[in-house]
C-alpha cells in the first residue's frame, strides 16, 4: 500500500536530504551513483527510484543478492511518484521503482518486468474483518469481491478516481454490476450495523472499501463509512476496539502493523504471509478473509522501447549478456 510502504522506505526529510547529499558527492552533483560492471543488461542502464533504494532490501541490494544484478548507475528520485514518472518518460533513467497499480504504467504502454524470484512482498488486497462481525453472510459477500479483483481489473478503476474526477461510490458500483456482484437486493442484513473503514485515504482503498459497503448494503446491512483514517496505526486499533468492523488490507503492510506486529513474516509468497496474518490477528479477535489477486507491490518498470531493444519480460532478462 502506497503510504504505509513511504513510511517503510523511511523517506524522512532528514534521509531524504542525506541520500541526495551522498548521491551528489559520489557522482559529481549530477544525482547519480556508479555501480560499475559492463556484460550485462543491467550495466548499461541507469535504476531509477527512492533515495533509500541503494539500502533497502527490496530495491538495490536485492536486485544484487536475488538477481544477480548490478546498474550503469542509480539515479535517486521520488517513492514512485512524478519525480520517477518524468525521468523514465525523458530517458533520464530506463529502468523505475513504481507502485503495480499506478495507471500510469499502462496509460504510457510501459513494461511492469516480472518479479519472477519474488524479491517483491505480495501484497494482494485483502478483507479484515472484526470476527465478531465475520457471519457467514458478511463473509461470503467479501470473499465474493475478492474473487474479482485483479490488479489488471483494479487499475482502471483507480484512474477512472484519480484521472476522470469520478465519484468513488459510482467507480465502485459499475465495477459490482459489471461482475455481477449487486444482485436482486436482500434483508439478510437488516438490523445490523456495520462500519467500513480504510487505513489511509487514497483511490485504491477507498474504493475497493466502498465495494464492501455496497454489497453489505445490497445485502440489507445498514453500513456506515469511514473513509478517511489517516494511516494503519489508527485503522488497526479501530479495528481491533470494534469502531469499524471491516476494511480492506494489505498482506505484508498488515503483517508490519501495529496489531499483527510480524514484519519479519512479509515475503513474495503470499500463501505464506495469509497463514502468518490469520495467526497474528485471531488472537486480536480479527478475521482474515480471501485474499484478491489485485497485488499492490512495488515493480520494476521499463518503457516498451527497451523492452523490445534487450528482449524484457522478467526481472532475471536484465541479467542477459548485452
Amino acid at each position: 500500500m502506497r503510504d504505509l510502504r513511504r513510511s517503510a522506505l523511511g523517506a524522512t526529510s532528514m534521509l531524504l536530504a542525506a541520500s541526495l547529499a551522498l548521491a551528489a558527492c559520489s557522482s559529481g552533483g549530477d544525482g547519480t551513483t556508479s555501480s560499475g560492471g559492463t556484460g550485462t543488461v543491467a550495466a548499461q542502464l541507469t535504476l531509477g527510484g527512492p533515495p533509500e533504494c541503494p539500502q533497502r532490501p527490496f530495491c538495490i541490494p536485492g536486485l544484487k543478492d536475488t538477481y544477480g544484478l548490478t546498474f550503469k548507475s542509480f539515479k535517486p528520485l521520488d517513492v514512485g511518484g512524478a519525480q520517477t514518472v518524468a525521468a523514465l518518460k525523458s530517458g533520464a533513467i530506463q529502468v523505475a521503482l513504481l507502485f503495480s497499480t499506478d495507471p500510469v504504467i499502462t496509460d504510457n504502454g510501459w513494461v511492469a518486468l516480472e518479479d519472477d524470484k519474488h524479491l517483491q512482498n505480495a501484497e494482494l488486497i485483502t478483507p479484515v474483518v472484526r470476527t465478531d462481525a465475520a457471519n457467514d453472510t458478511v463473509t461470503g459477500l467479501l470473499n465474493g469481491v475478492s474473487a474479482k479483483l485483479t490488479t489488471e481489473n483494479i487499475v482502471p478503476l483507480i484512474k477512472q478516481v484519480t484521472a476522470d474526477k469520478m465519484d468513488v461510490a459510482d467507480v465502485a458500483q459499475g465495477f459490482l454490476q459489471e461482475q455481477g456482484l449487486l444482485g436482486t437486493p436482500t434483508t439478510g442484513g437488516s438490523g445490523t450495523t456495520l462500519t467500513v473503514g480504510v487505513s489511509a485515504a487514497f483511490a485504491e482503498n477507498q474504493i475497493v472499501a466502498e465495494m464492501y459497503a455496497q454489497v453489505l448494503e445490497n445485502a440489507g446491512f445498514t453500513v456506515n463509512r469511514e473513509m478517511d483514517l489517516a494511516s494503519r496505526e489508527v485503522s488497526d486499533p479501530a479495528l481491533e476496539s470494534g469502531q469499524i468492523d471491516i476494511k480492506p488490507e494489505y498482506l505484508a503492510s498488515e503483517l508490519a502493523g501495529p496489531v499483527a506486529d510480524a514484519p519479519d513474516k512479509a515475503s513474495g509468497d503470499a500463501t505464506a504471509e495469509l497463514e502468518a496474518l490469520r495467526t497474528a490477528l485471531e488472537s486480536h479477535n480479527i478475521t482474515v478473509l480471501d485474499p484478491s489477486q489485485a497485488n499492490d507491490t512495488n515493480v520494476f518498470v521499463v518503457t516498451k522501447a527497451t523492452a523490445d531493444q534487450y528482449g524484457l519480460t522478467t526481472v532475471s532478462d536484465l541479467a542477459k549478456s548485452a
